[in-house]
């Protein structure tokens, strides 16, 4: 017997919420840098979404993470969420989120490096033209960045890491270069979780059922952040609780 749309996304919901509570953070992707960057966009067939339409320069932020973080030096499934304020509906900001793949399979796929994997929203967009997917690809394919944050800004510090930026499916075309530009410190880079139900575009919808499983596991991620902080019946916020957690002196 298959899952409703309302089974789905509960199970989702669920999986997440308790991923998110044991690791006191996102449910993936818990650890991650933000970076300002710079979308250059150039005249291509329109998608129409206005902010990735128009040619011409805009801000953005991204962040790039490690899906599991067990240790830097293992390989792991690479993120590269880029936030695009005010390009989503009725104004809001759009996220796209794009992860390191086993291309062109477009399966999740571990990778040793930043700068080298195909990044790709993995799961296709339900668009009027047809099912399409959003695709990152290193500008500087001879460039090497290890799966290590602290390795990533440090090159990025040094020299802006560029994407190409652009459509895999019917039409296969580029949209922008991607500019990584600048480190940002934790309490002005990490805004408090990028998420692509809430702040999408009409015309890049999850594809068809889809839609609950995804709505359910971010809503599931964003509750289980969001538990650490309420108050428990101590009074104390879970955050604050635990072995070797210390308040300070009054």
């Amino acid at each position: 017997m298959g899952f409703g749309r309302p089974d789905t996304a509960r199970i989702a919901r669920s999986a997440a919420y308790r991923i998110a509570r044991i690791r006191e953070g996102r449910a993936l992707h818990k650890d991650g840098v933000s970076f300002a960057a710079t979308l250059r966009v150039v005249d291509h067939p329109r998608l129409g979404v206005p902010v990735l339409d128009a040619p011409g320069e805009r801000e953005a932020l991204v962040r790039f993470s490690r899906a599991v973080s067990l240790t830097r030096s293992l390989p792991d499934v690479l993120g590269l969420a880029v936030r695009l304020p005010g390009g989503g509906g009725a104004g809001g900001d759009l996220d796209l989120l794009l992860s390191t793949t086993l291309w062109p399979r477009w399966m999740p796929f571990p990778s040793t490096g930043f700068s080298s994997p195909v990044y790709s929203t993995l799961l296709s967009y339900d668009h009027p033209d047809g099912p399409l997917r959003l695709l990152a690809v290193p500008a500087e394919r001879g460039r090497r960045i290890p799966a290590d944050l602290d390795s990533l800004v440090a090159s990025v510090t040094g020299r802006p890491l560029e994407f190409v930026l652009g459509v895999d499916g019917a039409r296969r075309h580029p949209l922008a270069r991607l500019v990584v530009r600048t480190p940002l410190p934790c309490e002005t880079g990490e805004p408090r979780g990028y998420d692509p139900v809430l702040n999408g575009h009409p015309a890049l919808g999850p594809y068809r059922w889809l839609r609950a499983a995804r709505a359910g596991a971010y809503a599931g991620s964003r509750d289980g952040r969001a538990a650490r902080d309420r108050p428990s019946p101590g009074g104390r916020p879970r955050s604050e609780q635990g072995a070797g957690v210390r308040l300070p002196a009054p």
